[in-house]
């Protein structure tokens, strides 16, 4: 079990690197970060349920959905406007948010859909080039 929950924040950990370093941005830790934060709040959301013996009464969807929320904020900070008046920073924001989505899908567990998703996802970030991204 320790070794499973092990696996998906080592999992995360890669993807949010992939990302972060094909990005170039100053903030790359920050892809690392957000992977592994969702990765884990996944895992809480999802087993807390089971440690404790409590029926699926609650919904512990509810936990991780905030993910989405709180990466919605966070990307806002992320985009501005240039001195050219050129909105800046959309491929940043829109990185960070496809980043935690990634560690919603690791956090879950490594299912056939989960691991082609992520597969597509960074290849797609591997060959565009950072002209095509902004």
């Amino acid at each position: 079990m320790l070794g499973d929950f092990l696996l998906r924040i080592i999992v995360a950990a890669v993807v949010g690197t992939l990302i972060g370093m094909r990005t170039n941005s100053t903030a790359s830790r920050m892809f690392v970060l957000v992977s592994i934060g969702a990765a884990l709040l996944t895992i809480v959301s999802t087993e807390y349920f089971k440690v404790v013996n409590y029926p699926w009464i609650g919904d512990p969807g509810r936990l991780t959905a905030q993910i989405i929320t709180a990466l919605g904020f966070l990307g806002t900070g992320l985009i501005w406007i240039s001195e050219k008046q050129e909105i800046k920073g959309l491929a940043i924001a829109a990185s960070v948010w496809v980043t935690a989505i990634l560690g919603i899908l690791i956090g879950t567990g490594l299912s056939l859909v989960n691991i082609v998703i992520i597969i597509f996802i960074v290849f797609i970030y591997l060959i565009l080039t950072n002209k095509q991204m902004e």
